[in-house]
């Protein structure tokens, strides 16, 4: 068994793109916005509780909130890979269990674009883009698009807007 007070191989070489998502540790406060079957768009309250993991390394966050109608709970992790540079996000949610989705993506510019695809229950290919911006110490946006044509078109699907909690908007 590891001493306790030993350090860790990974705390020893931690790079600096594993700080990005310091931003996000916390509690938030959410607006949601998704779009509902008639084309309008419906809005409720929702929160998300992130933290580091691994001596920093990753993150790990719980969601809950409204998404097509329905409450959901949501658990995402993501990584940094020092390999390929990317950040690697999983998430997994009580509307469709058992399964984690993944998307990989650079910060650039103060913000990020996370890129995934997967076969839907019909095999219809999905393209999606998660975009974290607007960043600051008490406020985050974060979109989620998808395509269906490759990647040529994008349907917003999902918005939220993140307040820290007790951060006055």
């Amino acid at each position: 068994m590891p001493d306790r007070n030993s350090k860790s191989r990974l705390g020893q070489s931690q790079l600096p793109e594993t700080g990005e998502f310091d931003f996000l540790e916390g509690e938030w406060d959410a607006v949601c916005r998704f779009p509902r079957p008639d084309g309008s768009w419906g809005e409720g309250p929702g929160t998300l509780k992130a933290t580091k993991i691994l001596d920093g390394y990753a993150s790990m966050e719980f969601f809950e909130g409204p998404y097509q109608g329905e409450i959901i709970k949501g658990l995402g992790l993501r990584a940094f890979n020092p390999k390929s540079r990317c950040w690697e996000h999983t998430w997994t949610d009580t509307s469709s269990p058992g399964g984690f989705l993944v998307w990989r993506g650079r910060f650039k510019g103060g913000r990020i674009d996370l890129f995934g695809e997967w076969d839907d229950d019909s095999g219809q290919r999905i393209l999606s883009r998660l975009t974290w911006s607007h960043i600051t110490g008490r406020s985050a946006h974060w979109e989620s698009h998808r395509s269906l044509d490759g990647g040529k078109t994008w349907t917003k699907h999902w918005v939220i807007d993140f307040t820290r909690k007790g951060a006055k908007r």
